[in-house]
């Protein structure tokens, strides 16, 4: 019954486009119809799809004018009664291939199952109207099924990496940039912070960005915004961790726990074998006998600070009330396409209680960076290109300092290499 289903599935879009599951191989994403000449796939009964890979636009002449023809496109569609989900300018390259061999394409995610491919046909050839009106008749179009998704108490805890024992798992219950906060009337909805401001000479005033959608969620605020003008205004207060956020922070406490002591039995069991110590021992022998009964102190000493952490979490962090931070000073209108930028206007600004932060040991605006990549795989990420490390040095403690604000010309044409080494050559 399954393999029925997969092959209604692939059938319900091959039989009118026989390319449905390559062209776009390996995104999950299946294509109802892309016009232009087909793409390459390899031929045989036993051969394997061709994995491509999204590569960012840069320099195309599309950038001066893409903000009013994305907005056609999207209009045309529209009156088409197409439901798209996303309007995408990707470029296209086999995977493992440094240059693409599709520099531009317009792919649009629409409903599963919503869009016919006569349909499909039609729509394409009205985008490509479009383009070509602009003067990109080169450009083709793609309609991919995809849909997108829109992912009071004591104060937080210090954070200093360089001393603190567990600091991946304290960094949820601190100030650290990127707290993920989240409505207090609708606690099930998170998102982080971006950045601190200080709205007076003192610390009695420090507000933090997050977005619109974050401080008021649709589910409960309606999309008009607000300014709390007066203290006479009632607070829609924010809390440090929503529901999922705060059991999935327990959670990983558990888990290490938990993984410390099976590699505490495993340690034990090896040291076991070693035996004790014995004149005339091995030289190995000894220093692996060392060696595993440091692991094995080490795990034991981080068991006991993670106890040490839950328990403090859990008695103090674990209602709402304890984990409220501040409340929504000003929360703009989400809009779509705002002047004067064509960005999206989603912002808001949280003002904080001055009694949730410890300001002695403030970070201020410093992303820590230390959490998931070790010291030479954030390096290696941040510059792909040897070209660009020359001067690189690991931010001290794994703290990164924010600085400035990056301009929408270096959005579109950035100043450093990307792993293939194509973005400066093409800026």
């Amino acid at each position: 019954m399954a393999g029925d289903t997969v092959n209604s599935k692939a059938t319900r879009l091959t039989k009118n486009y026989p390319n449905a599951f390559s062209d776009f191989y390996g995104s999950g994403t299946p294509c109802v119809y892309k016009s232009g000449p087909s793409w390459p796939v390899r031929k045989g009964p036993q051969a394997q799809g061709i994995v491509r890979e999204p590569r960012p636009v840069y320099s195309h002449s599309i950038q001066l004018t893409w903000i009013s023809i994305g907005n056609r496109i999207c209009d045309k569609l529209e009156s088409l009664d197409i439901q798209w989900t996303s309007i995408n300018p990707f470029a296209y390259a086999n995977a493992g291939e440094p240059k693409p061999f599709c520099p531009l394409i317009i792919c649009v995610g629409v409903k599963p199952r919503s869009l016919l491919y006569d349909d499909a046909v039609a729509a394409a050839a009205a985008v490509k109207g479009i383009l070509t009106e602009a003067g990109f008749s080169e450009i083709e179009v793609a309609f991919l099924e995809s849909v997108v998704t829109r992912n009071t108490g004591p104060k937080l805890l210090s954070f200093n990496p360089f001393i603190n024992s567990v600091p991946n798992l304290r960094k949820p219950f601190t100030s650290a940039l990127g707290l993920s906060i989240a409505s207090r009337r609708y606690p099930h909805f998170e998102g982080t912070s971006a950045l601190y401001f200080r709205l007076s000479n003192d610390n009695d005033h420090v507000a933090v960005l997050t977005c619109a959608h974050v401080a008021r969620p649709p589910p409960v605020y309606p999309n008009t915004g607000m300014t709390r003008k007066n203290n006479n205004q009632p607070r829609e207060e924010i809390v440090a961790l929503g529901t999922m956020g705060f059991d999935n922070a327990i959670k990983a406490m558990l888990a290490k726990i938990g993984d410390n002591l099976q590699s505490i039995d495993a340690w034990s069991k090896a040291l076991t074998r070693l035996g004790d110590p014995v004149d005339g021992e091995d030289l190995e022998v000894t220093e692996k006998r060392a060696e595993y009964l440091g692991l094995v102190e080490t795990a034991t000493k981080e068991i006991k600070k993670v106890k040490e952490l839950h328990a403090e979490v859990t008695e103090n962090y674990s209602t709402l009330d304890q984990r409220t931070i501040g409340f929504v000073l000003h929360s703009e209108k989400i809009e779509v396409s705002a002047a004067p930028c064509g960005f999206t206007r989603d912002w808001a600004l949280i003002e904080l209680y001055k009694n949730k932060i410890d300001w002695a040991t403030f970070r201020g605006n410093k992303v820590w960076v230390g959490g998931n990549l070790s010291i030479a795989d954030y390096g290696n990420t941040m510059f792909p290109d040897a070209r660009d490390s020359k001067d690189y040095s690991y931010p001290e403690d794994g703290l990164l300092q924010v600085n400035g604000v990056v301009q929408a010309t270096e959005m579109h044409n950035p100043e450093h290499l990307d792993v293939n080494g194509l973005l400066k050559l093409l800026s």
